[in-house]
C-alpha cells in the first residue's frame, strides 16, 4: 500500500458519524467510538467506506487514531484531505487502490479495544485483505502477543495453531473429495495444501491473525491461496479459539493482570519496538513519530501541519535506531535514538551540514 502515498480524490467530502460503540464508556477500560465514512464517487454506486476514530483529546486516542489511520489510510489524523481516504484511494479514473474498507468492533471492554478490517486492494487484479487490531485502553499502546505472552508462551500457542492445521490439511489430503474438481484441478488443488502443510511446518507461518474476544484469544489459520485458484481452497479460513485461562501458563505478568485478573490497575506494558511516540524536537517542535505499523517500518509527522512523512530503518549503529528521510536516493534528514531505562527515545535529529537537534518522545 506504500506505492499508493499522496494518490488524491477531488470533489469528495466526509461525514462524521456519531456512534457508540457499546455501552457508554463507564470507566477506563472502555472508549468511545465515532465513525468516518465517505462515499467514492467512482468505484460504483454507493461505495461507502468506514474507519472508526477513537473520540477525545487524549493520549489513549492519539494512538490508536495514529496507529491504525498511518497503518491502514497513510495519513496522520487531521492531516490535510478532502476524506481521510484520499491517500489510499484510487485516482479519478483509475483503479489502482484501496476499493473497499470497512471494520468491526470486536471487543470494548475489560482493559482492551480490538478491531478488525476487511478490504480490498485492487492492482493487477483484487485482492482481499482482513486485519486485526488489539490495544491497551489506558495507553493506547497496541498489543502484540510479544506483549502478552512470555516468549515460551507466544511458541507454545503458536505450535498449537500449527498442529492443528497441519492436522486439517492431513485429514483433507487423506479423504476421498467429492467436491466436483477435475483431475487437473484436484492436483493443483492438493499441491497447494502439501506446499502450505510445508510452509507450517518450517515456521514460515509465524505471523497469524488474532483478535482479543471478551472471553478468549482466537487465532485464524488459512493457506492463503493465490487469487487465480482461491476457489479451490475448500478449507478456508478456520479460527482456533483459547480461554484466557487456559492460556494463564503462557502468559507474561502484563498479560495475565489484563486478560486473566480483569484488573484496572495493570502496570502499563513495556514500549517496544513498534508503537506511536509523541514529543519534540529541539524543544520547540511537537513530532509524533510511529514504528512497524503495516504501512511500513516508519513515518512521522510535525504535529503542527500532520503531513507524513515517510522513514527507512536503518541497520543499527552501536544499539541505536537510525531512521532516514531520502529523495531521489540521497539521505535528506536523520534521526538517531536510543530507548531509555523507561521506555522514551531520545537522540537527535539532523540534516546534511547542518547541527543536530535534540529529540525526546515518550
Amino acid at each position: 500500500m506504500g506505492d499508493l502515498y499522496g494518490a488524491m480524490v477531488k470533489g469528495l467530502g466526509y461525514v462524521v458519524l456519531a456512534a457508540l460503540a457499546g455501552a457508554a464508556p463507564a470507566a477506563w477500560s472502555q472508549v468511545a467510538i465515532e465513525e468516518l465514512s465517505a462515499e467514492h464517487r467512482t468505484l460504483g454506486d454507493h461505495t461507502e467506506f468506514r474507519f472508526p476514530l477513537v473520540r477525545g483529546d487524549t493520549e489513549t486516542a492519539r494512538r490508536i487514531n495514529t496507529w491504525l489511520q498511518v497503518s491502514l489510510l497513510e495519513r496522520f489524523p487531521g492531516g490535510p484531505g478532502e476524506t481521510p481516504f484520499d491517500a489510499v484511494w484510487p485516482r479519478e479514473g483509475e483503479w489502482t487502490g484501496v476499493t473497499y474498507l470497512d471494520y468491526q468492533l470486536v471487543t470494548n471492554a475489560m482493559g482492551f479495544l480490538s478491531i478488525v478490517f476487511n478490504g480490498e486492494y485492487t492492482g493487477a487484479y483484487p485482492s482481499a485483505f482482513s486485519q486485526s487490531y488489539q490495544f491497551e485502553t489506558r495507553t493506547g499502546r497496541p498489543l502484540f502477543l510479544a506483549t502478552l505472552f512470555t516468549e515460551d508462551g507466544v511458541k507454545e500457542l503458536q505450535g498449537r495453531v500449527d498442529a492443528m492445521q497441519v492436522h486439517d490439511i492431513d485429514a483433507f489430503l487423506q479423504a476421498a473429495q467429492p467436491n466436483g474438481l477435475d483431475q487437473e484441478e484436484a492436483k493443483i488443488q492438493a499441491d497447494l495444501y502439501r506446499e502450505c502443510r510445508e510452509n507450517v511446518r518450517t515456521g514460515l507461518y509465524d505471523e497469524r491473525e488474532w483478535q482479543l474476544r471478551a472471553d478468549a484469544l482466537v487465532m485464524t489459520r488459512g493457506c492463503g491461496f493465490p487469487h487465480a485458484v482461491r476457489a479451490l481452497d475448500d478449507l478456508g479460513i478456520e479460527e482456533s479459539r483459547f480461554d484466557y485461562d487456559t492460556l494463564a501458563p503462557w502468559l507474561s505478568e502484563y498479560g495475565r493482570c489484563l486478560l486473566v485478573e480483569k484488573r484496572a490497575d495493570c502496570p502499563p506494558p513495556q514500549p517496544g519496538y513498534q508503537g506511536v511516540f509523541m514529543g519534540e524536537m529541539d524543544g520547540r517542535f511537537p513530532v509524533t513519530l510511529v514504528l512497524g505499523a503495516w504501512s511500513g517500518p516508519a513515518w512521522y509527522a510535525y504535529d503542527k501541519y500532520k503531513v507524513p512523512i515517510r522513514l527507512h530503518r536503518e541497520a543499527s549503529r552501536d544499539g541505536a535506531l537510525v531512521l532516514t528521510r531520502r529523495d531521489e536516493g540521497e539521505t535528506t534528514e536523520t534521526f538517531t535514538l536510543r530507548w531509555t531505562g523507561d521506555g522514551d527515545l531520545v537522540g537527535r535529529w539532523q540534516r546534511p551540514g547542518r547541527p543536530p537537534l535534540p529529540v525526546h518522545l515518550h
